[in-house]
């Protein structure tokens, strides 16, 4: 009975271990970004630009481009969502708008990302304002360090 106790001390000891060397999880940073989206034609794909942003691995300028499948509906938009920063940076994620809430509302996951967005992952709320211009506001976590404008 003994050595049956020291053995799953042993075993518990060395889960703890294990568990106490695994890396902490990175702290999530506030994302703020605002695009436009005066060129979204309802296409597969379609863009809009992003006006402002507090990352800057995702400066103005950068296209967010929607591939759909949902992307002309008059209810909502469901699409695959890329952020194309440029020379392979971008991130990939999912985008869900209800279009006809009164103001539209809706949510983006971002998973993966490649060049300076590598580890990139975010989760925003989308809202628009008054001006048409639509706003994601929420976390993120980035693999490589980048710095908060």
């Amino acid at each position: 009975m003994s050595r049956l106790f020291i053995l799953s001390a042993g075993a518990a000891l060395a889960l703890t271990q294990a568990a106490s060397a695994a890396p902490a999880a990175p702290e999530t940073q506030p994302l703020k970004i605002a695009k436009e989206c005066s060129q979204f034609t309802g296409d597969t794909p379609s863009f809009c630009t992003i006006t402002e942003s507090n990352l800057e691995a995702i400066p103005a300028g950068s296209k967010i481009l929607y591939y759909g499948p949902v992307v002309a509906n008059p209810l909502f938009s469901s699409s695959t969502a890329v952020i194309a920063v440029g020379n392979g940076d971008s991130a990939l994620g999912y985008c869900v708008v209800y279009d006809t809430a009164k103001p539209p509302l809706g949510t983006c996951a971002f998973h993966a990302g490649s060049g300076t967005l590598a580890g990139f992952q975010a989760i925003v709320k989308v809202t628009v304002d008054d001006k048409q211009i639509w706003h994601w506001d929420g976390d993120y976590v980035l693999g490589t360090t980048q710095a908060a404008k």
